[in-house]
């Protein structure tokens, strides 16, 4: 293993990596496949590593970081996507290739507009390269190496993960500045939100809000935290700033989503969303993760 970056995949079966070895053209990136479960022969390819273990994602990353703790410190960034994620060789290349040019700490791909999404933010803007914010999804965070061996610690007190994107903006030097969402690299989810996790968590009665909060007052983080876009770089370069009441930064956000109505699996839950984006930036109300349940 050689290579500048590293992808760790938390796989099953079903996982849709090898997908992401196809493409002309050399990749930057080493590929560790976690893999829980049970086909001895499955993903044994060459120039990829296979390591098994059972369990939620976030404490089965604690662990492997733990007893490979090179993987958190030989490479410049290391990228945690979810097995569901359909991407190709230069999609991964080049979310690497913007991490390293904007000096990010915290860089997640959009998600393409035929994607199953939780969270409207989360879908590619039309009309930006990528957004400055304080909140990104679990589901393929990239994380600078030193960054992830920050945070590492805590990814084995929530089964969900939930929370642990507030401790990726907390640990981060500046918010503001190194954790972005990257519209210019998308990925699409081809799932519905929520899956065998969260049927392990429902079966132990384990909530993951219940566990969010607990991890935001382990961090000693409000609890109900706001979602922040501070700035965005626009499809032709320049970078423009969110204002402390700037409704008119919130409507060309939500102009670049428009679109996204005629390719989403679920378009009246999406235009829901919109809505609610659309009263709050009307309203000037705090846009609060806890709200999204």
């Amino acid at each position: 293993m050689t290579k500048q970056h590293l992808v760790v995949v938390r796989a099953g079966d079903n996982s849709l990596h090898p997908h992401w070895l196809a493409g002309d053209g050399d990749r930057t990136w080493d590929l560790v496949v976690s893999y829980f479960g049970d086909d001895p022969d499955i993903f044994t390819v060459d120039d990829v590593v296979r390591i098994d273990s059972k369990g939620p994602k976030w404490p089965a990353l604690y662990e492997l970081f733990s007893l490979y703790p090179n993987l958190a410190t030989d490479y410049n960034y290391i990228w945690l996507p979810d097995d569901d994620l359909m991407a190709y060789k230069a999609d991964i290349n080049r979310l690497f290739d913007v991490c390293v040019a904007y000096g990010l700490e915290v860089g997640h791909p959009g998600l393409t507009w035929n994607s199953y999404c939780a969270h409207l933010i989360t879908l590619r803007n039309d009309d930006t390269r990528l957004r400055y914010t304080n909140y990104v999804e679990l589901m393929a965070p990239c994380l600078s190496a030193a960054l992830l061996d920050r945070t590492r610690c805590y990814f084995n007190k929530t089964l969900s993960g939930w929370g642990l994107e507030l401790a990726f903006a907390k640990f981060a030097s500046d918010t503001r500045t190194t954790v972005a969402l990257i519209d210019e690299v998308t990925v699409r989810h081809t799932r519905p939100v929520g899956g065998p996790n969260y049927k392990y968590m429902r079966d132990k009665n384990i909530s993951p809000w219940d566990e969010m909060r607990a991890l935001c007052r382990f961090l000693d983080i409000d609890e109900r935290p706001i979602v922040e876009t501070y700035s965005a770089v626009l499809s032709n370069g320049r970078r423009i700033d969110r204002g402390r009441r700037d409704r008119l930064f919130d409507f060309r956000m939500l102009a670049g989503w428009l679109a996204a109505l005629k390719e989403t699996p679920h378009p009246r839950a999406l235009a829901r969303r919109m809505a609610g984006y659309t009263y709050k930036a009307l309203r000037q109300i705090p846009d609060r993760v806890i709200e999204y349940g």
